[in-house]
């Protein structure tokens, strides 16, 4: 597709949305509104980066992410990207797969301006060290402090800077401005493509509402938590989460994320209902700090389980271990797993040239997962594949337990 191909299928959306009105036009007027803060964010990371580059003599490779991002075509095809993901997250919306982001109309921290210059000043910092690291691609930029540390608990795959972002996932510096990061690597599309991982999360929701319990969802590798504030948002109020990470320092922004919802959501409920006793019950997720590969959880433990964007950060026969671990926790006769993680090979026959390419971000395993066929992990641990959905460059494969 060309440039002009890419702006008429902006505009397009566009028109769709502002035909519609009301709270459609409000969806994508906010999306946009955040989609122009990451992109500006991109633009001062990739200037900063430039000038520090020229400053310290480091060269850029010719696929060097400033090189890339600067090319106008580029630019076009990933804001295209977006409105084609933002339109995807509000059909579902609109069709009552699940709700609007619960951030969206409340006041919260990522409305504050001092958070939002915060969080640009972070980005940018991240850019110029993560940028530069990447060009000199030294293994000295890809040690982060564990590597002399014998532990039982870390295994010697997790012991790199994943990304070439500060200290991996073993520092505060890089929780604090992961999200940030993300979002702007994909100008504002994040939050949308995780969100697909709901379909299958809300009908699993409604399809048991009458198990005379509440459900029980863990998520492995959780990250910063994000997902799981949508997913909380999403399922009975009672719903009791577990989160699980090897990331002590995620595993307290999972935290903080969670009390932000807990927050919204008290707030809500007593202006909507003045309902003190849902409030009153209301349980924060239980966060675990554990392997993937060894969960401390009994058999049949959960209802549901999710994995999301950690399965091209693992070696294939770990994915095979963690397949198998999420598969033994589920529970039988129903019990679904969720994985969510980046498209492979054949998914977009367009991208599969530069696919790969994403490994030179310190991505060891990436190459080896969008070759490796995932579904047998599950299915040798006696899952059954029942789903495949796409958005954007996420895809979700749901498993079932007989």
């Amino acid at each position: 597709m060309t440039e002009r191909d890419f702006i008429q299928r902006i505009s397009s959306i566009a028109q769709k949305f502002t035909s519609k009105g009301g709270e459609a036009f409000q969806y994508w007027l906010r999306h946009n509104v955040r989609t122009g803060y990451f992109f500006s964010n991109a633009v001062l990371g990739v200037t900063a980066s430039r000038i520090s580059f020229a400053l310290n003599s480091v060269e850029e490779p010719d696929n060097g992410f400033t090189k890339v991002l600067a090319q106008p075509q580029v630019v076009v095809r990933l804001l295209a990207e977006a409105a084609l993901c933002f339109d995807q997250d509000w059909d579902n919306i609109a069709n009552g797969k699940y709700k609007v982001p619960y951030d969206m109309y409340t006041w919260n921290k990522q409305y504050n301006p001092l958070f939002v210059v915060d969080q640009t000043g972070r980005y940018i910092q991240e850019a110029v060290g993560t940028l530069t690291r990447r060009n000199m691609a030294r293994q000295q930029d890809k040690d982060i402090w564990l590597t002399p540390i014998e532990s039982d608990l870390y295994p010697d795959y997790y012991k790199t800077a994943f990304h070439y972002q500060t200290d991996g996932w073993m520092s505060s510096d890089s929780a604090n401005v992961y999200e940030t990061s993300t979002e702007t690597l994909f100008l504002g599309r994040q939050d949308a493509m995780q969100r697909t991982s709901l379909l299958p999360l809300v009908e699993y929701s409604k399809t048991n509402m009458n198990l005379g319990r509440p459900l029980k969802i863990l998520e492995i590798g959780c990250g910063t938590g994000r997902f799981l504030t949508f997913a909380r948002d999403n399922l009975p109020l009672d719903t009791e989460f577990t989160a699980v990470d090897l990331s002590p320092f995620y595993i307290e922004k999972t935290r903080e994320n969670d009390r932000q919802w807990m927050s919204i959501i008290r707030k809500r409920i007593m202006t909507d209902h003045d309902d003190d006793d849902v409030v009153n019950h209301l349980k924060p997720v239980r966060v675990v700090q554990a392997n993937g590969e060894k969960l401390p959880f009994a058999d049949e433990e959960f209802d549901v389980v999710i994995c999301m964007y950690m399965f091209h950060e693992i070696p294939r026969y770990a994915r095979s271990n963690v397949s198998a671990e999420m598969a033994r926790v589920v529970k039988s006769e129903g019990g679904t797993v969720i994985l969510t993680d980046s498209v492979q090979l054949g998914d977009r026959p367009n991208q599969d040239k530069t696919l790969g390419n994403f490994q030179d971000m310190n991505e060891p395993f990436y190459k080896d997962y969008i070759q490796d066929y995932l579904s047998l992990h599950f299915e040798n641990a006696g899952l059954q594949p029942t789903r495949k959905m796409m958005s954007s460059n996420t895809k979700t494969l749901v498993f079932v337990r007989p």
